[in-house]
């Protein structure tokens, strides 16, 4: 089990080098690009929720909005069910370059495995389906992942002494 968390967090960490470059080759940051993701898989959203989800400030959120609306991707536009708030959508422009980001790295991962046995792609895709659930719930928790990651670093200290 030890091997297979090293191998999901080489590919966590390959995941994020990327994304990275592909927000790079589209002319944008990383949270530009995820706040895209967000968008295109979630919908149209508020400016708050996509500053919960990136994990930023409000006042960071609305710079990176201007950004993604200068640049074409995204438009604010009035929310129906809250006359004081605003959602953001995608534009043509921004949706067509979040979908190619996503056709590119499903091309991408579809070559990396195109060898393997089909019985083992779904295997590890299930596998894959099966821990999103349990590491959603163990973030979510962020009390109980403090208090463990702190019962972890203690011991760890006292064992070197």
């Amino acid at each position: 089990m030890r091997t297979l968390a090293s191998r999901v967090r080489e590919l966590v960490v390959v995941t994020d080098e990327y994304r990275r470059t592909m927000a790079q080759a589209a002319g944008i940051g990383q949270n530009e690009a995820m706040t895209l993701g967000e968008l295109l898989h979630r919908g149209p959203l508020p400016p708050s929720a996509i500053a919960r989800r990136l994990g930023i400030a409000s006042a960071s959120v609305t710079s990176l909005l201007d950004r993604l609306t200068v640049a074409g991707y995204v438009q604010r536009q009035p929310n129906p069910v809250d006359r004081r708030s605003v959602l953001v959508v995608l534009t043509p422009g921004g949706r067509a370059t979040i979908a190619a980001m996503f056709d590119l790295f499903t091309d991408d991962v579809e070559q990396a495995v195109r060898s393997s046995e089909p019985r083992h792609v779904t295997e590890f895709a299930d596998a894959l389906a099966r821990m999103v659930p349990a590491l959603r719930t163990r973030a979510a928790d962020r009390v109980a992942l403090q208090l463990e990651l702190n019962r972890r670093v203690r011991r760890a200290h006292d064992e070197r002494g």
